[in-house]
């Protein structure tokens, strides 16, 4: 009886010494998934990226306006500090504007003709995100980022469009020329994801508040959300 005693203590021992062994081991792989402090494959990930925009006016008035739908193209720039954590930047051409139907317009001497307003501008954007990289494999992460982007604009026109009147279109204005006091130079806040796969192929999506107006006038900022595929180098 003392022997199976023995014998039973001892393999109780080993047990609890393997089911330790084993939990510290699952702790390790899970803080390994969750943040990895180790140094980085690569300093700096570069990519090519193509995204479609959904852009939208915020602010006062909002629910009048329409959205413009759009692309961006660019190049993405990681700069890697750790495996888990990094600077997600680059540099990208992005189309930004709006729409509002039955605007009230006037035609020579003729008042309160129906017309569709359009914006439609474009901007050189660069983002810095700080990206959090939760990864899975060697070759896939998630990356989950969030952090001000800076933008410049390269190309902005007004237009309208008669509804009465077909074939009429009111001649299209500049918006940054300085008499329009439209604001060239914006800023906001992004906050977005993406998942990369096989080492190379990224799929992500982001959404982006305007911080800055539109113009000197109205107190409305471009808003957009982006979805978004693209190739690491």
């Amino acid at each position: 009886m003392v022997a199976l005693s023995l014998i039973k203590h001892h393999v109780m021992k080993k047990t609890i010494i393997a089911i330790l062994v084993l939990l510290s081991a699952m702790g390790a792989s899970a803080q390994s998934l969750l943040w990895d402090s180790a140094e980085p494959v690569k300093t700096v990930t570069v990519g090519a990226r193509l995204g479609w925009n959904f852009a939208s006016m915020a602010g006062k008035g909002s629910s009048y306006y329409d959205g413009r739908k759009g692309v961006a193209l660019g190049a993405a720039v990681d700069v890697n500090l750790i495996k888990s954590f990094s600077i997600n930047t680059g540099l990208y051409f992005t189309m930004k504007g709006a729409s509002m139907n039955d605007v009230e317009a006037q035609v020579g001497d003729m008042l309160g003709m129906k017309a569709k307003a359009t914006w439609a501008v474009n901007f050189l954007e660069l983002p810095v995100y700080a990206s959090y990289h939760l990864i899975f494999t060697p070759d896939s992460d998630l990356q989950i980022f969030f952090g001000p982007y800076f933008s410049y604009g390269v190309y902005g026109k007004y237009g309208m469009k008669m509804r009465d009147m077909e074939g009429y279109a009111k001649e299209k204005v500049k918006l940054f020329s300085k008499s329009q006091g439209y604001h060239r130079w914006q800023s906001g806040i992004g906050l977005g994801a993406s998942y990369t796969f096989d080492h190379h192929y990224v799929v992500g999506l982001q959404y982006q508040w305007g911080i800055r107006d539109v113009a000197e006038l109205m107190d409305n900022q471009w808003n957009l959300f982006q979805l978004s595929i693209g190739y690491n180098f």
